[in-house]
């Protein structure tokens, strides 16, 4: 989100309130900085806290950037043992920040690093460097960078997937021992008269609360006081008691809470 006034990102403002544009150049460029850059790709790339060149752009001027990869590009070429006129390093440096104006700082200092210990291929032939040789190479670093970047994603995406199975398995373990626990306690109810009340505590006038406990429960007597001559089956009677108590809970229940 950028602010209404400067134009710039809270990273962006961040940096530019923390931070100069000489102070930068020092500690993101050169051979210190990647020698102090001592990271993998897999925990930097496209990380949020990390300037781009983008911001650095947006923070104190392309000229701060540049200056940037100038340095990362001596400290490269010194170490080949070669100098390149300054002409050449903006135009490489230039060349490279209007094409991956998205790289953070510590990905930058990883790259350079790796042009130095050479595994990111030869650029050097002879006295003579090969400028299309280090864009290949940067190039390839950035398929390194998105395959990183979608690793990460993917283990987001893994991790979210794993949590609604936990979720999900949480929700179904509850259900089931609620239901195992509402079972026991039916259970007792059919054998306890106070936990019968307790279980439920509503019970209609038309009976008296014992008559329906037995009946629940089974009893021939007391289902012939609730049915007359015409009783069900004992399963049958068990549901059909247990529903209609149940059911009347339910809408006393709800009128209480009016």
């Amino acid at each position: 989100m950028k602010d209404s006034q400067t134009g710039l990102t809270s990273n962006q403002l961040l940096l530019r309130n923390t931070s100069t544009a000489s102070r930068l150049v020092d500690e993101w460029s050169g051979t210190t900085a990647q020698l102090n850059c001592v990271v993998e790709l897999k925990d930097v790339a496209s990380a949020d806290e990390i300037p781009t060149l983008a911001d650095v752009n947006a923070a104190f001027g392309n000229s701060t950037s540049v200056e940037i990869i100038v340095r990362h590009l001596q400290s490269v070429f010194r170490y080949a043992g070669i100098e390149l006129p300054d002409s050449q390093l903006a135009e490489t440096s230039m060349s490279i920040l209007s094409s991956y104006w998205y790289l953070n700082l510590a990905e930058l200092c990883i790259f350079f690093s790796q042009l130095k210990n050479g595994s990111r291929g030869q650029f050097v032939w002879g006295s003579k460097i090969n400028n299309q040789a280090i864009m290949v190479a940067l190039a390839d670093f950035c398929k390194d960078r998105r395959r990183e970047i979608e690793r990460k994603e993917s283990e987001k995406i893994r991790q979210e997937v794993e949590k609604g199975y936990s979720r999900n398995e949480n929700l179904v373990k509850d259900i089931v021992l609620g239901a195992q626990s509402i079972k026991e306690k039916r259970e007792k109810a059919k054998r306890d008269y106070k936990a019968f009340c307790e279980f439920f505590p509503c019970l209609p006038d038309e009976y008296k609360p014992e008559v329906l406990w037995k009946a629940w429960g089974g009893n021939n007597e007391a289902l012939h006081e609730v049915y007359g001559d015409n009783i069900p089956a004992a399963d049958v009677a068990e549901k059909d008691i247990g529903r209609y108590l149940c059911n009347y809970n339910i809408v006393k229940s709800k009128e209480l809470g009016k």
